[in-house]
């Protein structure tokens, strides 16, 4: 008689001690997959503005609004130490001879973006500093070798 209701007690007991780890690894898993979509579409954009841009001073603007964009669009902010963008530009030998410094028809421009996602986090303060999941994309494209360009 005096254990009357103890099962219903256990059972609260251990759902909650399996439930919280499990919505927490849920919670992480998310933001580590959100940032990855960020990334990737981060440095996707990013080699587009560069490549589409019409001087080479109006690229480096370009490039820097898209990226604070498309990580906004995914609720992360750059600039926070936390990301890293870099952007390498070259000529290749086969390139028109317009292709002067990493701009112009037929430059390969090479961009890769990463961000570190907070693991350790705690009930209504967010993230802390402590362990982290650096994550990261890597985008490769080529302007169009017949485009005109004012460099």
């Amino acid at each position: 008689m005096g254990e009357r209701g103890a099962a219903v007690v256990e059972f609260v007991v251990v759902f909650l001690a399996l439930l919280v780890p499990l919505v927490y690894a849920v919670a992480v898993v998310a933001d580590v997959q959100r940032a990855l979509l960020a990334t990737s579409s981060a440095a996707r954009e990013v080699g587009r503005v560069y490549v589409t841009a019409a001087d080479r001073g109006g690229a480096r603007g370009r490039v820097e609004r898209a990226y604070a964009e498309v990580l906004g669009n995914y609720g992360l902010r750059s600039g926070g130490g936390r990301d890293r963008l870099e952007v390498t530009a070259e000529c290749p030998a086969s390139a028109p001879a317009a292709c002067a410094g990493g701009f112009g028809p037929g430059a390969e421009v090479r961009v890769v973006v990463t961000y570190r996602v907070a693991v350790a986090r705690l009930p209504f303060l967010g993230a802390v500093a402590g362990p982290s999941v650096t994550v990261g994309a890597t985008h490769r494209t080529r302007a169009d070798r017949f485009r005109g360009f004012r460099t």
